[in-house]
């Protein structure tokens, strides 16, 4: 087991095998910038400068949620949507905002794999795993839309204050804030992200293709508010953290490689069509024929 300790500026040091679709000095750029709920400026500054010299549209609300757009849909299109929330729940990256340190961060090789982590507090993994994925996503496609919130972790306070104009031309949202490697979720907190047909038609093939076998219902997330506020289809996989909210979180980054390999297939799959599944506030279960559904095909996975 090959143990590294990386330095501030430090980022791209370790050649890794079979990472195609994540840039590894975005990927360790992006979790070593500390951020915590309410206090996101650091991963705020980064995503605007990161847009900046990229050239991409966008910018930020009063709230603190930044925008990206990248390239233009062709006529009669919509925009693919990635997101990620940029707050953690680590409370001891809080020195590390306020004196302008970048963490420090340890890779292992275990397994042929590589395991990133942060000595003595949790990574935040959840989810700046999931913002590297997304922004590689923008990166590598010549046409997507991002979106990047503040305070997911107590109470979704940045995705309840969004620009929902902005989503006017989304056709769909993918979002990277799940555990692990294979799990997605088929719900968050009661509502229902996607409807059998499109299940059926474009996420059960993931399973033989990436190895994406375990749905579950999941809490609270930004997709479950983006679902509800714009009726669009909405996904959530796995970012390849592990631990979450825990001191010992910790990422692997062939898994987050793999999830954004598979987000840039289900792109490629869904188009430029938008996806719509009407929400239902508050109706009951048993009326329910999606949730009924997935919740008898999912519950022993």
């Amino acid at each position: 087991m090959e143990t590294k300790d990386l330095n501030k500026s430090d980022f791209a040091v370790i050649a890794m095998k079979n990472m195609q679709t994540i840039d590894e000095a975005l990927m360790y750029k992006v979790l070593s910038i500390p951020s915590y709920s309410g206090k996101e400026y650091r991963m705020i500054a980064f995503l605007l400068e990161h847009m900046r010299e990229k050239g991409y549209d966008g910018g930020v609300d009063d709230k603190g949620n930044v925008y990206m757009a990248k390239g233009t849909p062709p006529e009669g299109g919509y925009y693919p949507c990635v997101t990620a929330h940029i707050d953690t729940v680590q409370y001891k990256q809080n020195p590390f905002i306020d004196s302008g340190e970048l963490i420090p961060l340890v890779t292992e090789e275990v397994d042929g794999k590589h395991r990133i982590y942060a000595e003595g507090f949790g990574l935040g993994g959840d989810d700046k795993a999931g913002v590297a994925i997304a922004l590689s996503i923008v990166d590598k496609l010549p046409v997507c839309k991002a979106v990047f919130f503040v305070e997911e972790e107590v109470g979704c306070c940045g995705s309840r204050n969004m620009e929902l104009s902005w989503f006017k031309d989304v056709g769909y949202v993918i979002a990277f804030d799940a555990p692990g490697s294979n799990c997605a979720s088929w719900s968050c907190n009661g509502v229902c992200l996607f409807d059998r047909p499109f299940y059926e038609t474009y996420l059960a093939e993931l399973g033989e293709k990436f190895g994406l076998t375990k749905y579950e219902a999941h809490p609270y997330t930004d997709v479950m508010i983006l679902r509800i506020d714009t009726a669009l289809i909405c996904m959530n996989f796995g970012a390849g953290y592990y631990k979450y909210h825990t001191p010992n979180e910790y990422c692997i980054a062939e898994e987050m490689d793999k999830a954004a390999a598979m987000g840039i297939y289900l792109i490629s799959r869904l188009g430029y069509k938008e996806y719509v599944y009407q929400y239902a506030s508050r109706s009951p279960f048993e009326s329910d024929e999606n949730l009924k559904y997935f919740s008898g095909i999912f519950r022993d996975k």
